[in-house]
């Protein structure tokens, strides 16, 4: 359901819970980028039916989650509605397969396809989005961010991407914790003060 006007506008001003609330952060680094596309993908729905699940976890039924993003259209989003009962891969992520990519640079052009997610759950190239119920005592955030980092650039090679995902508040940390995606296991993962 599409957010618009001071409703939006509220969303987005909403404070945020402290740190000492509890907060964990995970970075995925370049070594993700360098999966093969699909592996990525594979990891992206893993990271999506876990989150569902937590997110049905800490929603009332009938209840809903702001999908915020700054440059972008922001949603309520509403967990307990079934909507991903046989969702192909590229559904689940919002993002072409490898062999829909090979079909198109063949020159045939396969169906597109509607994203399950009006919002995804991972960064998708997005400088931050996030998730958070209206009272905002938890808040997991997927920001994406590409660059020079701290000097880390080797000579002769590209930019580095990391994507990082922040949990506030304990109940989200909680329900993660006792079912992480494979996504954060692979991650670093920090906490508030590091």
């Amino acid at each position: 359901m599409p957010l618009a006007g001071d409703a939006e506008r509220h969303a987005l001003d909403h404070p945020w819970p402290s740190p000492e609330q509890g907060s964990v952060r995970f970075v995925v680094d370049d070594a993700f980028f360098r999966l093969e596309h699909d592996a990525r993908l594979m990891l992206y729905r893993d990271l999506s039916e876990r989150m569902l699940a937590v997110f049905r976890e800490l929603t009332p039924p009938g209840g809903w989650l702001y999908a915020l993003d700054p440059q972008h259209p922001c949603y309520r989003f509403h967990p307990h509605v079934p909507f991903e009962v046989g969702a192909t891969l590229q559904e689940w992520t919002g993002l072409y397969t490898r062999e829909h990519m090979e079909l198109v640079e063949r020159g045939i052009h396969p169906p597109s396809f509607d994203a399950r997610w009006a919002m995804d759950v991972h960064p998708a190239g997005d400088p931050e989005h996030l998730f958070a119920p209206p009272d905002f005592h938890f808040v997991f955030a997927a920001r994406y961010r590409v660059g020079n980092f701290d000097g880390l650039e080797a000579p002769g090679r590209g930019p580095i991407e990391t994507e990082t995902y922040e949990l506030l508040g304990a109940r989200l940390i909680a329900a993660v914790d006792r079912d992480p995606p494979e996504l954060f296991r692979r991650a670093r993962r920090l906490k508030s003060d590091e």
